[in-house]
């Protein structure tokens, strides 16, 4: 496999900071500084950040500079109907098919989430949660031989990503469990109309969770608020 230049080195890089709100929206990026961070020229890092704001990641404005920018609420709600509708389609395809094996793989990732969510000083407990998560959503792709999809999927949903780090901080977190055992009792016995409300009651805890972070840091998002979309029909 290629190395990766250092244009996507400092892409990469920077995407997952502001992922994981270790940059915060509104926070300055000063590409000298970074450059040197990183070991890379000034150069390739001007260009992650022009990528970065194409992906709307972050603002570059004359005389301004470059600041993280903000979650952008309708491209969420973009992302999050996208991401209905592919995830359906794929649980659909193993709804009433699972083995017990594969049944059981997904009862244990429950458990393993569970002990974290009563486990509040668990090393790197919101990794892991997150980890977790995406996992018990991607099994379904992989038994679909889909995988590369969901990870695909993952990278280009960015602020739905970006969000999700606040809702392991709220009272939200605690809902994650509960409503994959949901999802995965409409796969094993349910209808299509039973999977399609349990995934739909999972993705849409997001606008609970963008509700609580505007309470703390209406800073962090764009102005105006989304119409909302109901992912059911």
């Amino acid at each position: 496999m290629a190395s990766r230049s250092a244009r996507e080195v400092a892409y990469e890089t920077i995407r997952s900071r502001i992922i994981t709100m270790d940059l915060k929206p509104g926070d300055e990026l000063n590409d000298r500084e970074l450059a040197q961070e990183l070991g890379i020229s000034r150069t390739p890092m001007r260009e992650a950040l022009i990528m970065l704001n194409i992906a709307h990641m972050v603002v570059i404005k004359p005389q301004s500079g470059t600041h993280v920018a903000p979650i952008d609420l309708k491209l969420m709600e973009m992302e999050q109907f996208a991401r209905f509708t592919l995830e359906k389609e794929i649980l659909n395809r193993i709804r009433g098919h699972l083995t017990a094996e594969q049944e059981a793989a997904y009862r244990l990732n429950l458990e393993s989430y569970r002990q974290l969510e009563r486990d509040p000083d668990a090393e790197n407990r919101e990794t892991r949660m997150l980890d977790l998560d995406n996992a018990f959503h991607r099994r379904a792709f992989e038994l679909c031989g889909m995988e590369e999809h969901f990870d695909h999927m993952l990278s280009t949903f960015q602020h739905i990503e970006r969000l999700r780090k606040f809702s392991l901080q709220t009272e939200e977190n605690k809902s994650v469990c509960a409503a994959h055992t949901r999802i995965l009792e409409a796969v094993l016995r349910g209808s299509e109309e039973d999977l399609s409300r349990a995934l739909s009651d999972h993705l849409n805890r997001y606008k609970l969770s963008v509700e609580q972070a505007r309470q703390h840091h209406p800073e962090y998002f764009t102005e105006g608020t989304v119409r909302p979309v109901d992912y059911h029909i």
